[in-house]
């Protein structure tokens, strides 16, 4: 609430100047007319200490001011930054209750690491020569650190023949795909810490260190551990990257917009292959598996799911491009624009 004319000092200074004045004028016509002895010293002395006091209440008056305004500014501040927090953990809820939901409420399922890592195998078999392709995943080495580390340990021969197996046709998809994008959690190729930084490695924080607690919780995951399936998704990567650069012509539209085969995300709330070829008998396919950082506590109870959805694959694909950055990406946005999905 402002304070009234009278107690404002920034609007009523010229009032109170000419109010000293006018005390000031009567006093000296009251001591003329009494015949007293009036001395002009003294006025102008009570003149100033009257000046000098209005002063001191103005400078007092906007300094208050001034305090007031910042606090409101601290208090905004405050209330922005806790709206902001809300937000987020409001949208991460929502993720992880949608993740939950959409797993609990399909029928449509395939229980267990090998056949999931099946069913991926046959999807990107089948996905031979499509226009598009997208996959979303933990790392690019796909299955490599769960099947490593599951409790109670799997047979080796065959979860190591399935592993290579994807990593190879991730390979060949990037050869054949007219557009393939893979996203994986973020991680530095070369780091000495350990553990490795939040920021930098969401790989280790949000996935990868949470498996491994799932099948080991009385033990920590160690320095070469980790470094193991670092290397390894970086050596798929690679091979990735070069196989797309490799064949250039064959992904045409693609290198014209200087779109990158691989992307680095920070969040990962289920793994999602898909692909779109106006070709296939299925135009449009994905492969859900519901094992990602929002619900990590069913790493051994591993869930996967098909569909030839229409709209259901295009809402994964929308999310793909959302968790990529692709939808703030001119290019891709006039890539969309040429050649509809």
């Amino acid at each position: 609430m402002r304070p009234s004319f009278l107690f404002d000092p920034n609007k009523s200074s010229l009032f109170y100047m000419a109010l000293f004045l006018v005390l000031i004028g009567a006093g000296l016509a009251a001591s003329n007319l009494l015949g007293s002895h009036y001395s002009i010293i003294g006025s102008v002395a009570s003149f100033l200490a009257l000046f000098v006091a209005f002063q001191s209440w103005k400078a007092a008056d906007n300094a208050s001011r001034k305090t007031d305004e910042a606090l409101q500014k601290m208090q905004q501040i405050s209330q922005e930054t806790q709206q902001l927090v809300e937000r987020s953990n409001t949208v991460e809820g929502h993720i992880d209750k949608a993740v939950t939901t959409i797993s609990d409420a399909t029928r449509q399922l395939y229980h267990g690491f090998q056949p999931i890592m099946t069913e991926i195998r046959k999807f990107l078999d089948d996905a031979k020569g499509s226009e598009y392709v997208a996959i979303l995943t933990d790392s690019a080495s796909i299955g490599t650190f769960y099947s490593r580390h599951h409790q109670p340990p799997l047979n080796p021969r065959e979860t190591q023949a399935l592993t290579d197996r994807i990593q190879a046709l991730l390979v060949d998809r990037a050869r054949d795909a007219r557009e393939f994008y893979m996203a994986t959690l973020t991680t530095e190729e070369t780091s000495e810490l350990f553990p490795p930084t939040k920021e930098a490695n969401t790989l280790f924080h949000s996935y990868t260190q949470g498996v491994w607690q799932q099948f080991h919780p009385e033990l920590q995951i160690t320095a070469a551990e980790w470094n193991e399936h670092r290397q390894a998704h970086y050596r798929v990567l690679h091979a990735v990257k070069q196989a797309f650069q490799e064949t250039a012509a064959q992904h045409t539209d693609q290198t014209q917009a200087q779109l990158p085969p691989h992307y680095a995300t920070s969040v990962l709330p289920l793994q999602l292959f898909i692909r779109a070829d106006a070709q296939a008998n299925e135009p449009f396919r994905a492969l859900v598996v519901f094992l990602g950082q929002y619900n990590l506590d069913r790493v051994a109870d591993a869930r996967a799911m098909q569909t030839a959805d229409p709209e259901l694959v295009r809402t994964f694909i929308s999310m793909f491009e959302s968790l990529t950055g692709q939808d703030d990406m001119p290019s891709y946005r006039e890539l969309r624009r040429r050649v509809p999905l």
